[in-house]
């Protein structure tokens, strides 16, 4: 008994062989086909990619030749841009002129200020508390010794109480 156990283990054993040899080439094809619906899937992706891609290229190009064509058709228009543009670009370069000519008054008064001292001034400039006028030779008298305009009514000596 004992010795027929072991030819039948021996019968299954070469019958699960075979089988599996019958069946190798099958599941070789299925996985073949399953790789390659994996890679076409991904071709197809990748070529709807390039065609997207085209056809925004010949969208661009096409919007590209419209305008061309509206600037031909229309150089009065052509020009007014070419004149606008070189306008911004002189106003910026003005406003950066204007910031960094600003900006170097502010560091020039806060250095002056920091070399002479607080509540020092220049000669020949005015205090902050003294202001001054120009007069009629061209130099500057501070307001303080300047007639009040009371007097200059009382006395009669504006242009307006002669008339």
């Amino acid at each position: 008994m004992i010795w027929k156990h072991a030819t039948s283990v021996k019968w299954v054993d070469f019958h699960l062989v075979q089988f599996f040899f019958a069946c190798l080439p099958s599941l070789a094809v299925y996985l073949v086909a399953q790789y390659s619906r994996y890679e076409m899937r991904r071709m197809e992706a990748e070529a709807e990619l390039k065609k997207k891609a085209e056809e925004e290229a010949k969208a661009k190009e096409l919007e590209l030749m419209a305008e061309e064509e509206k600037q031909a058709t229309d150089p009065q228009l052509s020009e007014v841009k070419a004149r606008l543009d070189k306008l911004e670009e002189t106003i910026k370069e003005i406003v950066v002129d204007s910031k960094k000519q600003s900006s170097d008054v502010a560091e020039r008064s806060v250095s002056n200020a920091v070399k002479k001292g607080p509540g020092t001034t220049e000669p020949g400039t005015p205090d902050a508390k003294e202001k001054t006028t120009p007069s009629s030779d061209g130099k500057t008298q501070p307001r303080t010794s300047l007639p009040d305009q009371k007097q200059i009514k009382n006395e009669g000596s504006s242009p307006d109480a002669k008339k």
